[in-house]
């Protein structure tokens, strides 16, 4: 079988943006964490038999450009917002991991009534209040790749994904990626203070999906949106870590993809 989607170059808001497409069906964005936009992969698949996805490089990310004005997660939502209305996709769903998750609740609080469906996977954006998110921009890159998965023997070819060694212009490219993130999170780290208060304007029907052996951000926050938006309900996925739609994404499209689906 032939590649199933396509890559574009979408401009808007003075970015030039990655943009992979796929599948048919109602539009559903899916908004990538701070290590990057991992490529088209298994669950965006399985995610594109069901629904038209829509997955972005964020700006600064990858091939996508940055303009000054997105200086935060909040411009960021903006941008995404406006983004959609100019593609002229007026309701959609929203798959948000970690960073991306912290994006996707931001767009929920700034306008419900874009939403259809709201999946937030192993979001940060909300500060626990026992445990800490994981420090990820001044450790070394070996240290956060063994915070992000429970047990790399569960990750589907784990080892040509992620085992191998990086070239000169994947490293050059994480090191973008990784400046782009610190700028966008790092004070305060890895959330947004008034997060909880905004989203409870949220109506939008909502799953939270989370590893409950995340070593990056810890499962209670799963419990901290669930009370934040009133028409959310948590998953939790056992034995597993940061990254279940790659850990475990069996697991993970069986709560998710029924979910959107309505059923």
């Amino acid at each position: 079988m032939g590649q199933t989607w396509v890559e574009e170059c979408r401009e808007y808001g003075g970015a030039r943006l990655q943009m992979m497409k796929g599948g048919e069906g109602p539009p559903l964005l899916v908004l990538h964490g701070a290590a990057g936009n991992p490529a088209w992969m298994g669950y965006h698949e399985e995610l594109a038999k069901s629904f038209t996805v829509y997955a972005p490089s964020h700006p600064g990310y990858e091939k996508s450009t940055r303009p000054d004005w997105i200086d935060s997660i909040d411009a960021v939502a903006h941008f995404y917002l406006g983004l959609m209305e100019d593609m002229g996709v007026e309701r959609y769903s929203l798959l948000g991991f970690s960073m991306g998750g912290w994006m996707a609740a931001e767009m929920a609080a700034m306008s419900p009534h874009c939403l259809d469906k709201l999946v937030i996977g192993s979001g940060v954006g909300i500060k626990p209040e026992e445990g800490e998110i994981a420090e990820l921009f001044t450790v070394a890159r070996e240290a956060v790749a063994g915070m992000r998965f429970f047990d790399t023997s569960q990750v589907p070819n784990y080892e040509e994904t992620y085992g191998q060694p990086m070239t000169r212009e994947q490293a050059d490219q994480e090191r973008n990626n990784r400046e782009t993130a610190t700028r966008w999170c790092w004070s305060p780290y890895m959330h947004n203070p008034n997060l909880p208060h905004y989203l409870q304007r949220v109506s939008t029907s909502t799953l939270i999906v989370w590893g409950r052996e995340d070593a990056i951000v810890p499962v209670e926050c799963a419990e901290l949106y669930r009370r934040a938006i009133r028409n959310s309900r948590v998953h939790i996925i056992e034995r597993c870590g940061h990254i279940p739609q790659v850990e475990k994404p069996q697991e993970f499209l069986e709560a998710v993809v029924p979910f959107l689906r309505g059923e």
